[in-house]
């Protein structure tokens, strides 16, 4: 039998004790007023119409889903990626409720375990809103959930959150030496050095008798004294001339530089990414004994990125069981942040 609800003042109310009782109680729909009744927020209602669980009627004429409905959407942003992330939630057992006192926030569960943020595919992930969201729903001890609706009606939810990163590498002393710089990379010839970076700490490929390095790679072992970088002309070339080289060949690069030192002084394994689309791969560990655990793209504090985009950098780690993280410099510091698929 139908549950009967009033639409009164654009307010959903039902008055049966028995109908409270089975929203309330049993589902925790709505929010229980004096008087032993029960509103329903326009989502709510919308939902049970759509299950055919209600009736709801303003002066004796039967509200239809289509005209509540077009109500919700002059009233609730974004209503209708908000319904079906609600309903998809309520569908997999999820007990979620509109979240009333921050706009970012969407839903929270019942259990005050969780909240959700609902996105449309069209919106962009903004880098500094995720980051207080992060940070605003870790002081009430809240897992933060990101849920991405598509353009036929789909969702993706993702695990979102704050990591730090840390390796246990063991930090290596290495005799100063030389590199010789060619167009795209450097090599290192020296037999005392060449050997040990590339055993002990990964650094670059085999190049014949020698190791060819990376840029970032290079950067690195300059910046700690560890390399001299010669050209052909068998001139010293400086950090400013290797860093103008390289921004020459990739505009972002600085900040991608920035980012592989700080993993580096972290003690991480830190190698390109290329093959997964990302600036990094990165191991807590020596290579030859465990996978790449994460993978790091480096954006700028200002960038957007679409959700088409981001979905597909994530996809693309989780296939290969490893964790996304996107890295960013703000204020001289470099915060990750994980995505994680989720399923409710």
């Amino acid at each position: 039998m139908k549950i009967k609800a009033k639409l009164i003042d654009e307010k959903i109310i039902v008055e049966k004790a028995k109908d409270v009782g089975r929203l309330y109680n049993k589902s925790r729909l709505g929010k229980p007023l004096s008087g032993d009744k029960l509103e329903l927020d326009l989502i709510e209602g919308c939902f049970l119409i759509d299950e055919g669980k209600i009736d709801i009627k303003k002066e004796n004429k039967e509200i239809s889903f289509e005209k509540l409905s077009k109500m919700a959407s002059a009233e609730i942003k974004d209503f209708d990626i908000k319904y079906l992330a609600f309903k998809d939630l309520r569908k997999r057992g999820c007990i979620i409720k509109l979240y009333g006192d921050d706009e970012d926030i969407t839903f929270l569960d019942c259990k005050e375990e969780f909240v959700v943020c609902v996105f449309s595919e069209k919106n962009h992930f903004d880098f500094n809103e995720t980051s207080e969201l992060i940070k605003n729903t870790k002081k009430r001890n809240l897992k933060l959930y990101f849920a991405v609706v598509d353009s036929e009606g789909d969702v993706t939810y993702y695990d979102v959150s704050k990591v730090d990163l840390e390796g246990f590498n063991k930090k290596e002393e290495y005799p100063k030496a030389k590199g010789f710089l060619f167009d795209n990379g450097v090599v290192i010839y020296d037999e005392r050095i060449r050997k040990s970076l590339f055993e002990k700490d990964f650094f670059g490929k085999p190049f014949g008798n020698a190791i060819r390095i990376s840029f970032v790679e290079a950067l690195y072992l300059l910046e700690k004294r560890i390399l001299d970088i010669i050209d052909s002309k068998e001139k010293k070339v400086d950090y400013k001339q290797i860093m103008e080289k390289a921004k020459d060949i990739a505009p972002s690069f600085e900040s991608v530089y920035t980012v592989y030192r700080d993993l580096k002084e972290k003690r991480l394994i830190v190698k390109t990414g290329f093959k997964f689309g990302t600036d990094f791969r990165v191991y807590t560990k020596n290579p030859d004994e465990i996978h790449a655990e994460y993978l790091v793209q480096t954006i700028e504090k200002e960038s957007k990125i679409v959700w088409s985009e981001m979905s597909r950098i994530i996809r693309l780690g989780h296939s290969v069981n490893k964790e996304i993280v996107f890295a960013c410099i703000k204020d001289k510091k470099i915060e990750y942040i994980k995505f994680g698929r989720l399923r409710p």
